[in-house]
């Protein structure tokens, strides 16, 4: 047994923030793969994941114990549990390269070394690299990479839509369709009326759409269809191959979004065939919401290029078999409010 094993169901708390300003909040901190794993101590949400060989103590001796990530003093980790703190030491000896090596190579080789093995692994095993940073990236980071390629969306001259009315409505909507946290935005000019999920719960809806649609319950439908693709896989996979093995590990190291690397992601992702969901998932969906799915698939105008083949499945099955919803997602007024979103 390893010293990581030994420890690895060991969890406590302690107070975090993400920078040395800020109030610190309190959460669950427990041992990863390598990795300590902090935690919001109400949500269990994944806030933030540090290098087990990279935590560094800012006050040794002193109690309680600060920590941080080596090279980045912005976030800190206050530990005044005894058993965390022991814990800690142990594992981070165990996981350290023997000292004799590190003493003998220099500092300065000895980092050179270690880069060059993270490099040598990054380019002869990417789809690995990929995969373990996919499981280990936080909500927050993944929430940013897909606000990143909105932004580089309208960088290829896509137009947010923003009336303050419209964005009310489109805020009810979503809330009471999508899964949450999740952001829904109104574009003009994307490649493909449709509405397409991103990373992170972010969501666009083409504004061809809200033309297009009879009824909030049948652009409701366009949102679910677009949050069960996103179950069919991760996300945030083939951003990762989009930027590349250097930059994949540019993310896992630091945490830091390549934004200029995300450039020209969005437009051909939203252009390629999507793939259709599993029909009986994508009606147990509908009947959770006490939703229509002919309200959808019934529409004058098909609310997805590539939704067809799933439309006499979603007729035929439809939860609420044609009759109308207990309640209406939105009113007349907001309806309206919407369609009008990018009226500037």
């Amino acid at each position: 047994m390893t010293a990581l094993d030994k420890y690895r169901k060991l969890e406590g708390l302690g107070l975090w923030s993400a920078r040395v300003e800020d109030q610190r909040r309190e959460v669950v901190v427990n041992f990863g793969d390598a990795t300590l794993v902090i935690s919001d101590s109400r949500s269990m949400q994944v806030l933030s994941h540090w290098s087990l060989p990279a935590v560094r103590r800012r006050n040794p001796r002193e109690r309680p114990a600060l920590y941080s990530p080596d090279g980045d003093g912005a976030e800190v980790l206050e530990l005044d549990d005894d058993w965390l703190i022991e814990a800690l030491e142990v594992v981070q000896a165990a996981l350290a390269p023997p000292r004799r090596w590190r003493d003998r190579l220099g500092g300065k080789v000895y980092a050179a070394f270690a880069v060059a093995a993270l490099v040598g692994v990054a380019v002869l095993f990417p789809p690995a690299l990929e995969r373990h940073t996919a499981t280990v990236l936080p909500w927050t980071t993944r929430h940013e990479i897909g606000s990143a390629l909105v932004a580089d969306l309208q960088a290829q001259g896509a137009q947010l839509c923003t009336a303050s009315q419209g964005r009310a409505a489109l805020d009810a909507l979503q809330r009471q369709v999508l899964e949450q946290p999740a952001r829904v935005h109104v574009l003009q000019d994307t490649p493909a009326a449709r509405v397409t999920g991103l990373p992170g719960g972010v969501f666009v809806i083409d504004a061809r759409l809200l033309d297009m649609a009879d009824s909030p319950e049948a652009l409701a439908g366009a949102l679910v269809l677009a949050q069960a693709r996103l179950r069919m896989g991760d996300p945030v996979a083939p951003v990762l191959g989009h930027i590349g093995v250097l930059r994949t590990l540019g993310l896992l190291t630091s945490g830091t979004v390549p934004t200029e690397a995300l450039s020209g992601y969005a437009g051909p992702f939203m252009r390629a065939d999507a793939p259709l969901p599993d029909v009986a998932q994508l009606l147990s969906r509908f009947q959770a919401l006490d939703l229509s799915a002919r309200a959808f698939a019934d529409n004058p105008e098909a609310l997805d290029p590539d939704v067809g083949p799933l439309l006499p499945d979603l007729r035929k099955g439809d939860p609420l078999a044609g009759a109308a919803p207990s309640r209406a997602l939105l009113s007349d007024g907001q309806w309206v409010s919407l369609q009008n979103i990018c009226v500037f």
